[in-house]
């Protein structure tokens, strides 16, 4: 370094403000950083570029106790062999920040030697670097050779000594290599001073840098030099993002120009759009990018449309594409680009009818590919749900096994895929399958020993398989029976030990009101119960001026009773929390009600007659507590002489429903050896 006062030899004009609202804000990335010294280096007319960077390394971190940055001492390199600067143009141009170099007639719109559109426009990429580092060194060598070789710019941009000062000229430091001169023009700039910022590996990297550069041209190559593990890592260089695409969903749009209506003209587009094979593994692989120069100004997934329209899932997790649209960055007239060159102005005329184009196209593309998405999803719920193994372990016969695959095939294709990730849904798939299957089955089973009593080759075989197929399906059934009532029954042990909320268990006895009796079976609610429920309600609030409501369905609010209609006699459930003791005030409630059912069915004979055997309540609590004498006596009075009141405890309650169904479990048993046993005598036959 030399003295300060050889350091006025460079000067920046920049507001703090500026620095930190367009370096350290918008750029925290380091592919984003790297990716605007390579764009510099394009503008600058380089056919190569080498980037020299430690891979799958954290470059500082944060020690916790002070809460200072430790250095690791480690160096990002972008080197290119473009046309370099000299001392007067890095001062002119290159620590100039926020003016049009396009509109600058020493600058101009493309490059000096090469004519390419330049990506840059306002010189904010240069502050870019400040995202991840502190200090920035730039050695340039550039203007026009000498015998001696080309003249040299070396200087460092300080990002603490840059924010000394509001709005004032800021020195840089001159390097100890300022104004001697190198063989070649070039420029190369090292980061160093790091923040805390991950670079992340080869693979990562590369995607990410890929992705912001759209340039087919053979003249312009990017490489990269790993400086943590050469061997491991050799040179690579930056190439396209390859996206595997599904069957039939690529569109070539370069002959879909997007209308601009009010201006009765076309904006013209190229590249492409479709739909990824499968789901975005990565944020690099994420929707369309769009491109302008070159360069990535946008991605988007759903071109702005909002929520709720058909097809979203498919397209916000498959949409991908490359689009080129060179208007949304041109010489002339508004940028339509944001700040930090990560998106587009959406609402301005061609944002508008981009926005509008594109999402007609993305339409278009989910629609055809319909098809082979859904042939994917019934591949995918095979594979999680193990469907054909399960199918083998229940069923001994191969007819029904097929059929279950066949109905898999089917459900599996109309699945919801975002679901398929989720263990409960997909077993509840499964179980519709294999409840069905052998239904389905017998169906067939049916539709062949009808074609053969019509045809040629009837004989005995088809009847003995209808027989066989009509078998399996009654025990097939009685076995998923036997599995709801299990579920339900290990739904209310679980219930018992952790809780015992009395809403809870409201719900359970409402899905299976067999647990009360066994001899009950779930019903769906009829005519009969809403009618009375309905009209009991009315009732009860004429006498008592409260509201009382029943479940009959459960619902989303507490009921007071569950309604079960059984054979004749009309259940009405009443439920306390486990461990509750049944007392006075339950009691005072209680019998309100059962006054005023028993005066409803006296008073409404022709409702009533849809219940012959009347009515009672089974009261399910672990204990009577009635400490009143004349209540207590009223309780007793109901319970027995009148026969209105069952009381049962939740353990007896339990103990009752397991006994009861044990035949059930017994039963699932018995579907296997069944099956075992008719494809035994089949194939023996």
């Amino acid at each position: 370094m030399t003295d300060s006062m050889d350091s006025a030899r460079y000067v920046m004009r920049i507001s703090r403000m500026t620095v930190d609202k367009l370096g350290v804000r918008l750029y925290d990335r380091v592919s984003a950083v790297v990716a605007e010294l390579i764009a510099n280096a394009y503008d600058a007319d380089a056919e190569n570029v080498v980037v020299r960077v430690p891979l799958a390394t954290l470059l500082a971190r944060k020690n916790r106790t002070t809460g200072k940055v430790e250095d690791h001492c480690h160096i990002i390199e972008v080197k290119d062999d473009g046309h370099g600067m000299t001392p007067e143009e890095a001062n002119a141009y290159f620590l100039r920040v926020g003016k049009d170099r396009r509109a600058d007639p020493n600058q101009g719109k493309r490059s000096r030697q090469k004519r390419r559109s330049v990506m840059g426009r306002k010189g904010i990429g240069k502050l870019a670097a400040f995202g991840i580092c502190k200090r920035i060194e730039i050695l340039s060598a550039g203007g026009n050779g000498t015998n001696d070789g080309y003249l040299v710019s070396h200087f460092i941009m300080d990002y603490d000594k840059i924010l000394t000062d509001e709005d004032t000229p800021v020195p840089m430091d001159v390097g100890d290599q300022d104004r001697t001169y190198r063989p070649e023009a070039g420029t190369t700039v090292r980061l160093i001073d790091f923040l805390p910022k991950r670079v992340p590996n080869q693979e990562t990297f590369h995607r990410q840098m890929a992705r912001r550069f759209g340039l087919r041209q053979s003249d312009f190559k990017v490489s990269i030099d790993d400086t943590r593990n050469p061997q491991e890592n050799l040179r690579f260089e930056i190439g396209s993002l390859e996206i595997p695409l599904m069957e039939n969903t690529r569109v070539d749009v370069s002959d879909k120009p997007v209308p601009l209506l009010n201006e009765q003209r076309n904006l013209p587009v190229s590249r492409w759009m479709g739909l990824a094979k499968e789901a975005y593994k990565n944020e690099e692989m994420t929707g369309v990018r769009i491109y302008a120069r070159g360069k990535i100004v946008a991605t988007t997934r759903a071109f702005g449309q909002p929520a709720g329209f058909t097809g979203e899932f498919t397209v916000r997790s498959y949409l991908v594409g490359e689009i080129h649209a060179e208007w949304l960055d041109e010489d002339e007239g508004d940028d339509l680009v944001t700040t930090d060159r990560q998106d587009i102005l959406w609402e301005s005329d061609y944002g508008r009818a981009f926005r509008e184009w594109g999402a007609e196209w993305i339409r278009k593309i989910a629609a055809n590919s319909r098809k082979p998405r859904r042939k994917r999803v019934e591949q995918l719920f095979l594979e999680v749900s193990g469907l054909e193994a399960k199918a083998a372990e229940r069923f001994a016969d191969n007819d029904i096994v097929s059929t279950a695959m066949e109905l898999g095939k089917q459900v599996g294709r109309f699945a919801a895929e975002d679901e398929l990730g989720d263990r409960e849904y997909v077993d509840g798939l499964v179980q519709v399958v294999l409840s069905v299957a052998p239904h389905k089955a017998l169906m067939d089973a049916f539709e062949a020993f009808n074609q053969e009593m019509f045809g040629e080759d009837s004989g005995i075989d088809s009847l003995l398989n209808l027989f066989s197929k009509t078998r399996i399906a009654e025990m097939a059934s009685y076995a998923q029976i036997a599995y709801e009532r299990v579920r339900a029954i290990k739904k209310l042990e679980q219930i018992l030990d952790e809780s015992g909320a009395e809403h809870v268990l409201q719900q359970i006895v409402t899905e299976a009101p067999w647990l009360i009796d066994a001899t009950w079976t779930p019903i769906t609610a009829n005519q009969s119960l809403k009618l009375f429920a309905r009209k009991f309600a009315v009732f009860y609030k004429k006498r008592h001026g409260e509201k009382v409501t029943f479940s009959i369905d459960y619902g989303n609010k507490r009921p007071d009773f569950t309604l079960v209609n059984l054979g004749q006699r009309l259940h009405t459930v009443e439920i306390k929390a486990a461990g509750h003791v049944f007392h006075n005030a339950d009691w005072d409630r209680l019998h309100n009600y059962l006054e005023a059912f028993q005066d409803f069915f006296d008073a409404n004979i022709q409702l009533a007659s849809d219940f012959p055997q009347k009515w009672v309540v089974d009261l399910v609590c672990d204990d009577v507590q009635i400490t009143d004498r004349d209540k207590n006596s009223a309780y007793k009075y109901w319970r027995d002489n009148e026969s209105r009141i069952k009381q049962i405890s939740w353990n007896d309650f339990l103990a009752r429903a397991v006994q009861a169904n044990e035949t059930f479990l017994a039963a699932a048993d018995r579907v296997r050896e069944e099956e075992s046993r008719l494809d035994t005598d089949s194939n023996s036959s």
